[in-house]
């Protein structure tokens, strides 16, 4: 059991997603006992055991939707002859497996290394919830003595971006400096074809027009357009470089819930 324990470590400290299941409530007459656990990582690799026969068979197969929906299950397969649930298994009794996705950290990306930058680094370091991408294409600003914890880019942003490990789900928080560069971050972004999860760009409502109307020059549709949060951050009449940070995090895990609860954000 300690080795199962040891792999949920290694997959938890490098980022990996997985699902684990667990039994949960066992009759004696079944091979799986209360507490057997399987892992099974996104390309069908299992470690452990809730028991073998169909039954895992069926666990695993639950698993490769469990990786597309992130949705966790609890299931029970009553094994006796006629029942639905006994997957053709007439050994008698009943299994209960709870079949619990882990996800990995999603990425909070910050375009711009300036102040407000700085001070949304600094917020996000106190918790452990995201993996930290700050990009700037100057270096005296984005770089590791600035943000040591965070993966720091400071080529040119297309470049930038194309080298970046981003994935779905991802926070995307704009806060460049002037915005001359924000339609063509958002074309990159929009190339690379990923459901994010939050994007949201800094300024005025006329630095908002001007970014969307070269946006669509460069090709960017009004459904990707429409779901940007601009101007970025929630109403709390922020001024200072840390209560904008405070109204852009409050905004991004405000939106967080709502798709949580299918009601909004960038999918």
């Amino acid at each position: 059991m300690q080795q199962i324990y040891k792999r949920i470590a290694e997959f938890i400290e490098n980022g990996k997603e997985f699902v684990i299941a667990t039994v949960v409530n066992a009759e004696s007459s079944t091979s799986g006992k209360i507490g057997f656990k399987m892992i099974i990582d996104k390309n069908g690799t299992i470690y452990g055991t809730i028991g073998g026969g169909l039954v895992e068979k069926d666990v695993i197969d639950e698993a490769k939707n469990i990786f597309k929906t992130h949705k966790s299950l609890l299931k029970t397969y009553v094994l006796k002859e006629d029942s639905e649930s006994s997957l053709g298994m007439v050994c008698g009794g009943s299994i209960q497996i709870f079949i619990e996705y882990i996800g990995e950290k999603p990425n909070y990306v910050i375009f711009g290394a300036g102040h407000i930058a700085k001070k949304l680094y600094e917020i996000i370091c106190l918790d452990d919830t995201f993996n930290i991408i700050v990009c700037d294409e100057r270096p005296e600003l984005a770089n590791t003595e600035n943000f040591p914890k965070a993966a720091v880019f400071n080529k040119k942003f297309k470049e930038s971006i194309s080298e970046m490990p981003l994935k779905e789900g991802d926070y995307i928080v704009l806060v460049t400096a002037g915005g001359k560069d924000d339609p063509y971050i958002l074309k990159s972004l929009f190339n690379k074809g990923i459901k994010f999860g939050y994007i949201g760009m800094i300024g005025s409502l006329k630095r908002k027009e001007k970014c969307f109307t070269k946006a669509k020059e460069l090709g960017l549709d009004n459904g990707f357009l429409d779901k940007i949060f601009a101007p970025i951050g929630l109403d709390i009449e922020a001024e200072t470089p840390f209560e904008i940070a405070i109204s852009i995090i409050a905004e991004t895990i405000a939106n967080n819930k709502c798709v949580s609860n299918q009601k909004k954000g960038f999918i």
